[in-house]
């Protein structure tokens, strides 16, 4: 069972505090399995969350809905005891958009608008300007406001940067790539049956049912296998799709893993796929970047930011399966091509995606919005 409050801090981090009086950061996400919690789960290993002290406050997860309510209500209530007793250096809030945003909005006003703590509001959708775009009139004034409020918005893309300034002239956009550690150096692929991954949430928008049946209707070659590796409420689906379609001997249905679990299947696997209709920058495919595999993908939200189509991977429009088995079968096809792309994949990820610069992106926006900013030895 989730915790609603947890810490994460080390003693270097208690050092540095000590040193300087400087309060702990705060931040508030989601536990529910999925990028936003990958992305936090992975800096807690930075020193990002030592030299600032970090508590995380969770306020949701995966429950039924009364627990849910009930996560947000402690969450909501212990948020304002923080601000109002020991006063942090400043609240960063995860987001993603629809009921996500409005639970981050409401707390991010408490924070700012009643006890002036700066705080920093850190979108992860990237469906958000679709989002805006269906609130009626008076959401979007609302949402409008609380972009402006916000002492800064971080997006994960210039693409998602530019919708933000679109959406809400005026607010304060900082752009700081996801990050992930890198691998020694990129994987030599086997020359074996290529290995075909999915490693997500089995959920419409990052549609799999489309994967499933671009690996049907592609000419495979003897061996090759398509390996899912998430839950959802698509699982049950999508096995008695693989049946129907005749591939089931082929296709591998793993469920939920833990972060080690997911590690071990990336290791064993060729090509990762992800065909989603919307995204920001997902952390599966920069897992896959760090470890040099060949990626498939579709261009939208942040993804194009990190995927040159014939370059480090291939693009494919969203619901176009024409294209992904097109694309698909070039892989599959092509184990030098694979090699390739994985290559520049890696390199891709060495200079723009490794979690030094994510944590070094947020420290700055910290030192900026902070007052009494750690000095430590990271300086």
């Amino acid at each position: 069972m989730t915790r609603t409050l947890w810490t994460a801090r080390s003693g270097a981090g208690r050092r540095a505090a000590r040193t300087t009086g400087a309060p702990p950061a705060l931040w508030v996400a989601t536990a529910a399995r999925g990028g936003i919690h990958g992305y936090t789960r992975a800096l807690e290993a930075t020193p990002l969350f030592t030299d600032w002290q970090v508590e995380r406050l969770v306020t949701h997860d995966d429950g039924p809905l009364p627990r849910r309510l009930s996560l947000f209500a402690r969450g909501a209530g212990t948020l304002l005891w923080r601000c109002l007793s020991a006063r942090p250096s400043l609240v960063h809030l995860h987001s993603a958009a629809y009921g996500s945003f409005a639970r981050k909005a409401l707390l991010l006003w408490a924070a700012r608008g009643v006890f002036r703590v700066p705080t920093v509001l850190h979108l992860h959708a990237g469906e958000f300007e679709t989002f805006y775009g269906a609130c009626p009139p008076l959401a979007r004034a609302l949402v409008r406001a609380t972009l402006r409020r916000a002492d800064r918005v971080i997006t994960l893309s210039p693409a998602l940067a530019a919708a933000v300034t679109r959406i809400a002239p005026g607010a304060r956009v900082t752009v700081a790539a996801n990050g992930v550690a890198l691998a020694p150096a990129a994987r030599v692929l086997a020359r074996r049956a290529p290995r075909v991954l999915f490693a997500g949430v089995l959920i419409d928008r990052k549609d799999p049912v489309g994967l499933l049946r671009a690996w049907a209707a592609c000419p495979r070659p003897p061996g090759a296998r398509l390996v899912f590796a998430g839950d959802g409420p698509l699982r049950a689906d999508l096995e008695a799709l693989a049946a129907e379609l005749g591939v089931s001997r082929s296709v591998d249905f793993r469920g939920w893993l833990d972060p080690a679990g997911v590690a071990a299947e990336m290791d064993q696997a060729d090509i990762l796929a992800l065909p989603s209709h919307f995204e920001g920058q997902p952390l599966s495919l920069l897992e896959g970047m760090a470890r040099g595999l060949a990626l498939l993908s579709t261009r939208v939200g942040g993804i194009p930011d990190l995927i040159e189509d014939g370059v480090s991977g291939r693009l494919v429009p969203p619901g176009d399966p024409g294209a992904l088995s097109a694309a698909l079968a070039e892989l599959l096809s092509d184990q030098d091509a694979r090699a390739r792309y994985g290559a520049a994949a890696y390199a891709r990820a060495a200079h723009a995606f490794d979690i030094r610069r994510t944590w070094q992106s947020l420290d700055t926006v910290y030192r900026t919005l902070a007052q009494g900013a750690p000095r430590g030895p990271h300086d």
